[in-house]
């Protein structure tokens, strides 16, 4: 996420806080909010386990 959103972030939700919000810039405030908790998750790979597909075991 670049510096300039950051600031517009920060800014809006500093306005967030006093109430003093247009409904325009609560949803630009949940939009730059996604955006950077979901900046940079898209380089980790998903952590999966691939198990054989052979015989299955009890534990019995």
């Amino acid at each position: 996420m670049n510096t300039n959103k950051l600031v517009r972030l920060n800014s809006l939700f500093e306005k967030a806080l006093t109430n003093n919000v247009k409904l325009i810039e609560k949803r630009e405030l949940a939009d730059l909010y996604n955006e950077f908790i979901n900046d940079g998750r898209n380089d980790f790979k998903p952590n999966t386990v691939a198990f054989p597909s052979g015989d299955r075991r009890s534990v019995s």
